[in-house]
Parts: structure tokens; sequence; C-alpha cells
């Protein structure tokens, strides 16, 4: 009878033990997850389009506020050329969500810049998809919705 207690003690500890590590990896996948949406932010403002190879997946689907749909040489060119400039770009209220290897993450930029010298600043609500491939986190959906004030 004592060693049935000892077994089932072990085997309830060993899940337990299971279920802790599993969430605690969880957390740090969200914890990967938000640091890549602040080191990409921060990305974009410094390196401008070398950002973009950084984070971006070579398949990504960007949607902008204004609908259109580009991909990665889209984004780069946009960046590089200067026909997309930012001031300023914040990234807060980041939430994140996980599926194995892969990672939604919700939150809010809000941001100063131009687009082909139109003012784009304001608030802007948004959803990252990520994948983790070859040990690596890379976006390959990314959406935003401007917030109307």
């Amino acid at each position: 009878m004592k060693n049935l207690a000892a077994t089932v003690f072990l085997c309830v500890l060993s899940i337990a033990l299971s279920a802790g590590n599993a969430a605690s990896a969880t957390d740090s996948v969200e914890d990967q997850i938000k640091k890549l949406e602040q080191d990409w932010a921060h990305a974009i403002m410094t390196e401008g389009g070398a950002a973009v190879d950084k984070y971006e997946a070579d398949d990504i689907v960007s949607t902008d506020p204004g609908g259109r749909v580009t991909d990665k040489t889209q984004d780069k060119k946009d960046l590089s050329s200067g026909d997309l400039k930012f001031q300023a770009l914040e990234v807060s209220d980041v939430k994140v969500r996980v599926y194995g290897n892969t990672a939604v993450a919700t939150g809010t930029d809000s941001l100063k810049g131009t687009y082909k010298e139109q003012d784009i600043s304001g608030q802007y609500r948004f959803s990252d998809t990520s994948v983790k491939r070859n040990r690596k986190w890379q976006a390959v959906a990314t959406q935003g919705t401007k917030i109307q004030q």
C-alpha cells in the first residue's frame, strides 16, 4: 500500500511539474514574441529596409490600413526608398497567443510618420502572425487598422 501511494504521489508530482514546465515554456515564447515586436519597431526606426530581412519571412503577407496587400519585396522597397518614413513608433498593449510553432500577437502602434509624403500619424491596432522556422521567429502575416478618434 505504501508503494502504491508513493507511486501515485510521484505520478501526480510529475504531471504537476510537467504542467509547470509547459506554462513557463509558453510564457517564454510569449516573452520572445513581445520582445520581437518591440525590436521590430525599433529596427524599422533605426535600420529602415534592413529590418525587413531580419523580421519578415520571405512569404509574408502584409495588409496595410488602406487594404493594400504587399510582400517582403514591397515592404523593403517602401522603407528603403523613403516612401515610408517614421519619426516615432511605439508598440504597446501586446498580447500573445501561442499555437505550437505559431504565435499571434495583437497590440497597439502609436506612430508619427508619412507614406509618400502623406501624414499617416496616429494609433493603430495590429495583428501579427509569426512562425518559428529554423529556430527563428519570423512574421508571416501582418495587418494594421487605424483607430478612429
